[in-house]
């Protein structure tokens, strides 16, 4: 994400510069390596992969994001998300065997946590995890994670937005493939990396019910994309990051582009994003390409409900120049950078690549 340069910055970050680590997403050398990662402008203190991070501008670094889940009813092809019903994963990564469930709830969890900061319960060819790499910051509160199946997950979060105002607490997310932090992919059933070059489909879908107040978050994709097949766990040469729902009552992320200069916007499925590409940003060492949904309605932004062909943005991005044939998508990543907390539902959810088939209702 885009922080804007304040005063507070310099004085976070030196107070916390010896205790942060790149990727590790804690401040606290115990805590295990968040795995994930967006952000930090040029004008950041703090860098990639889970640094104490901000909505409102105070300091940099978003904790990452993840996504993508395997589970079905009945088998499929190796890294589809699947939807199909509150059924345990099974097959080669897990591809829907069915239609996708009509409704999702906390009371048909199969699976909760609420005491490890870095829960994950595996779901084939990608995973969910609870990523609670800021719980020691102020205002942290607590988390909850539940899950039915790949597709209905969510999390109960009492985080508040104090002390460094903006400040990412969790980033409780569905990974499918590579993650930082790791050395490599965590998930080898996920059925990546593909090449792009080589890419003939990617759709991705996510239906989210978010309640509670005050509410400060993110719900974001983060998608990476290597020049290698086999990448180690450092910062990926490209990510593309799909903002899909906003809630900021500062306002800072309804602006337009940084410096204020005049948006861009693109239309995709439908769907207008504004668009902040980015050399500077520490998540893509190349580039760092930001689309945020609109519309915009005062603190909110963007839509609960999207279908996305990712393809036809890809292919966008490859016409520009921003992302290369050559180069391979490594990882689709999704969840809430959770500010100041409520109740989060994930009430549909799968990601389609090549030949895996797209659930419907």
């Amino acid at each position: 994400m885009r922080i804007l340069p304040t005063p507070t910055i310099s004085i976070l970050f030196t107070a916390l510069s010896a205790s942060l680590i790149g990727c590790s997403g804690s401040t606290t050398p115990a805590s295990p390596p968040a795995q994930g990662g967006s952000a930090g402008a040029p004008s950041n203190s703090a860098g990639s992969g889970g640094d104490v991070t901000s909505l409102g501008g105070s300091s940099g670094g978003s904790a990452g994001a993840i996504i993508v889940a395997g589970a079905s009813n009945s088998g499929g092809s190796a890294g589809s998300v699947a939807l199909g019903g509150a059924g345990g994963a099974s097959g080669a990564g897990g591809a829907a065997g069915g239609g996708t469930t009509s409704s999702c709830d906390k009371s048909m969890a199969t699976w909760t946590d609420t005491s490890n900061a870095y829960a994950s319960q595996d779901y084939g060819g990608s995973f969910l995890r609870k990523n609670f790499w800021n719980k020691a910051q102020a205002g942290a509160g607590t988390l909850g994670l539940w899950a039915a199946s790949s597709s209905c997950w969510g999390v109960d979060a009492t985080s508040e937005d104090t002390g460094n105002s903006g400040t990412v607490k969790s980033y409780p997310d569905m990974a499918r493939g590579w993650v930082v932090g790791t050395a490599g992919f965590q998930n080898p059933n996920s059925g990546l990396p593909i090449q792009v070059k080589d890419l003939t489909k990617a759709k991705i879908r996510w239906n989210m019910s978010v309640t509670g107040t005050p509410l400060r978050h993110y719900a974001l994709w983060d998608i990476y994309f290597h020049e290698t097949a086999s990448p180690g766990k450092g910062t990926a040469p490209v990510n593309l990051m799909i903002k899909q729902r906003v809630v900021d009552p500062s306002n800072y992320e309804q602006d337009t582009e940084s410096a204020g200069a005049t948006a861009v916007t693109q239309t995709f499925s439908g769907i207008t994003f504004r668009e902040n590409k980015n050399t500077g940003l520490k998540s893509g060492s190349r580039i760092v390409i930001e689309l945020f949904a609109t519309p915009v309605n005062g603190a909110d932004m963007g839509v609960d409900d999207m279908t996305l062909d990712l393809k036809e943005v890809i292919d966008h991005y490859v016409q520009d120049g921003s992302i290369l044939t050559t180069d391979y998508l490594t990882s689709i990543q999704a969840g809430w950078e959770i500010v100041a907390g409520g109740t989060f539902v994930t009430k549909d959810f799968w990601t389609a690549l090549q030949d895996d088939p797209e659930p419907t209702n």
